[in-house]
């Protein structure tokens, strides 16, 4: 029986969809676990994890051997524990007996240096600096109303900064809208770059007016996985729409999760059509040249804006997406999200290959 293992930080993270998947798991012949790269013994090289008895739906604590095909799920932050585990992750995805369903993105200024220097893509890119010194963040302001500071290794709205013109000082936000200081001296601002990058590096873009009617930030997620034969597949897209007076659409904050056809069908006939024309051109190109650029993933969640006049701009790409817009899919599409990795895990334990040449909607 082959064995799959879901490999996270924390015990609990994303136990219910771990669940979900090692109840297909039998049908397809697969035994599943999961653990954390803390929990590998470096004498023996076993794992001390859990492994889920198909015959009672349940976990069980046990001790067994790495497994051939490993999900990555792990995030990290600037804790002990992501410092301890990232190498040791590392190490895995060398080891030649070991195939993970995906090797994940590097940071995002890498990203954009790869998606910027694509012939089709790059029209989709705002544009970024790495944030390095108050000239970074001032130079920009001269064209700009307001600018966004994203972490390279974040996710989920987590460490971002908004620098906003407020007279002839600068008010910092976070992504809720609270204000968090008012510079006035770049001796300040540069203090607080330095606090920011000893967190990690940032990246500094103009901030894209993207906002319902009613004032509520917005954005677009589009959820692509492989399918059983390692063809890129659109699974679900949807609108995240945040609070009122926030700056990201970032469903930890308490954003909704609505239907895509419905926020469709509220734009304008040309609206419309250059939405879909640039939406298209980016699902269609952008996960073949990530999987040609950094090496084969499985799955990708796309975020997208689109500002009034019709234009899309690639937000963020993120090779471990969460899951909540799933909930929009009727339960016969949310099966073949558990079924996905199941399906996938075969096609390579039979020596596939990335077919990265096709996207289907």
């Amino acid at each position: 029986m082959l064995s799959l293992g879901f490999v996270t930080l924390d015990e609990l993270q994303d136990s219910g969809y771990c669940t979900e998947v090692a109840k297909r798991a039998g049908r397809y012949g697969i035994s599943v676990c999961r653990f954390s790269p803390l929990s590998i013994d470096p004498q023996t090289e076993n794992v001390r994890g859990f492994l889920f008895q198909a015959e009672t739906n349940e976990w069980t604590d046990a001790i067994f051997a790495i497994p051939p095909f490993l999900y990555d799920r792990c995030f990290y932050g600037n804790d002990e524990r992501s410092k301890k585990a990232k190498p040791i992750m590392n190490w895995l995805k060398q080891r030649p007996d070991v195939t993970f369903l995906g090797y994940g993105l590097p940071g995002k200024w890498d990203v954009y240096e790869a998606l910027s220097s694509h012939p089709l893509l790059s029209a989709y890119v705002p544009p970024t600096v790495r944030l390095e010194r108050a000239d970074d963040v001032l130079a920009l302001l001269r064209h700009e109303q307001a600018v966004i500071a994203k972490p390279v290794h974040g996710s989920g709205g987590r460490g971002i900064c908004i620098f906003q013109k407020k007279g002839k000082a600068l008010s910092v936000q976070d992504s809720l809208g609270q204000e968090q200081a008012v510079i006035a001296r770049r001796s300040e601002l540069e203090q607080l770059l330095s606090s920011l990058n000893r967190r990690g590096g940032y990246i500094l873009q103009p901030l894209l007016q993207l906002s319902t009617p009613e004032g509520e930030p917005f954005d677009l997620r589009i959820l692509l996985q492989k399918d059983e034969n390692g063809r890129w597949v659109e699974r679900v897209r949807a609108v995240r729409v945040g609070r009122p007076g926030a700056w990201v659409a970032n469903v930890r904050s308490g954003a909704d999760i609505r239907p895509f056809s419905d926020w469709l069908d509220c734009l304008s006939s040309s609206q419309r059509l250059f939405v879909l024309d640039g939406m298209e051109t980016i699902i269609e190109t952008l996960p073949p040249y990530l999987d040609h650029t950094f090496g084969p993933l499985f799955e990708i969640g796309l975020d997208l804006g689109a500002t009034d006049n019709g234009a899309v701009w690639i937000l963020d790409v993120n090779s471990k997406p969460g899951r909540k817009v799933a909930h929009l899919l009727p339960p016969e599409q949310q099966n073949e999200l558990y079924e996905a990795p199941l399906r996938y895990c075969l096609f390579l334990s039979r020596g596939g290959k990335a077919n990265d040449l096709y996207v289907d909607h």
